[in-house]
């Protein structure tokens, strides 16, 4: 039996190691930074970091982990869609470019097919059976 290891499933598996790696990362900086005057306001309501604990520190941390996840999937996004865009570009002038020059070059060529109908020898016509 075959399995075949798609483009989908690499990029899902990149995306949690890398999500337990921002994780580890944020829960080690936790512990190790002073968060005594640290606060975040949501809606009003502001919150101290240094007094939270247990489940909340690590929600905390998982949220803060999806949202720089999400921030540089976003930018790579705009960066593929830039280069799409630029690609695009350089193809729509190559175009444009190969156009002018078959405008410019077309009675030239004309005239070259007429020479070479003229100076090509001539078929002969064969006898139906």
């Amino acid at each position: 039996m075959k399995t075949k290891f798609g483009w989908g499933r690499a990029l899902v598996t990149l995306f949690l190691l890398a999500l337990l790696a921002l994780v580890a990362v944020l829960a080690v900086a936790w512990v190790a930074l002073p968060l005594d005057h640290t606060t975040i306001t949501v809606d009003g309501e502001t919150v101290a970091l240094s007094g939270l604990g247990g489940w909340h520190a690590g929600a905390v941390i998982l949220v803060a982990a999806l949202a720089v996840l999400i921030g540089l999937i976003v930018a790579a996004l705009a960066v593929v869609f830039a280069f799409a865009l630029a690609a695009l570009g350089v193809v729509v002038a190559l175009v444009a470019v190969l156009a002018s020059l078959a405008l410019v070059a077309s009675p030239f060529l004309f005239i070259g097919w007429l020479i070479w109908l003229l100076v090509r020898p001539a078929t002969r016509a064969t006898a139906a059976a």
